[in-house]
């Protein structure tokens, strides 16, 4: 099989609510790469099972390492394009063919689900995360040349030609992607998506990932000065 497009998920104890998602992206990629990120459930076996899955495991390395690690397989497996979903649902597949339309009718290198434009429902987002992505905006965008007004959104396309040589492993490691991929001449565009949070979902963010986010946009700095 002529592998093309990609969905690439992170995974950090997500087996109860990843066969809903991979069931969820199988009319719109090739292949899903599944990157069971240190689990101590049964993610890695859960997503075994599925269908045009390939499973990594590797030790717990965050969010940033475990969407690496994938990106980099499915360009091994000689995908064009690939896009970033977490496990638990928070991202709508149907929004799918949209990241991916635009980023092959342009010349866009990275395109990014921006849950804060007007016409998105930004304002069903948690109040914590809400804030943060306001605040983040200005320097995000600075380090990217380019308005970014959803920063930590992990909902991307990219086109995997321009996967920069590293990725920040831990949380707010977006921002650093766009950074990346920045430096690298590469052209960012956005696209309006929902801010969805299932009720049963999985989330691990809060005030204790502030020091990792930080580090994430001290680093999309540095790709801005080089």
């Amino acid at each position: 099989m002529i592998v093309t497009r990609c969905a690439v998920i992170p995974a950090y104890n997500a087996a109860a609510r990843l066969p809903q998602t991979l069931d969820g992206l199988l009319p719109y990629v090739d292949q899903i790469i599944v990157v069971d990120d240190g689990s101590n459930d049964d993610t890695a076996l859960v997503a075994q099972q599925h269908e045009r899955t390939v499973v990594i495991s590797q030790r717990r390395q965050g969010p940033g390492g475990a969407v690496f690690t994938g990106l980099k397989s499915a360009r091994d497996l000689g995908a064009q394009w690939a896009v970033v979903v977490d496990a638990d649902g928070q991202m709508e597949a149907k929004r799918i063919p949209l990241l991916f339309e635009v980023l092959e009718s342009s010349d866009a290198d990275l395109v990014r689900g921006s849950r804060l434009e007007p016409e998105s429902g930004g304002d069903s987002m948690p109040l914590l995360r809400y804030a943060a992505g306001r605040i983040l905006a200005l320097p995000s965008s600075w380090s990217a040349r380019s308005s970014i007004r959803d920063p930590l959104s992990g909902f991307v396309a990219l086109r995997l030609s321009k996967l920069p040589d590293t990725l920040w492993r831990g949380f707010g490691y977006p921002m650093h992607l766009s950074a990346a991929i920045a430096a690298a001449g590469g052209r960012i565009e956005h696209v309006a998506v929902p801010a969805y949070y299932p009720q049963d979902g999985i989330s691990h963010h809060g005030l204790h990932r502030a020091p990792a986010i930080l580090i994430a946009l001290m680093m999309s700095v540095r790709a801005r000065l080089r």
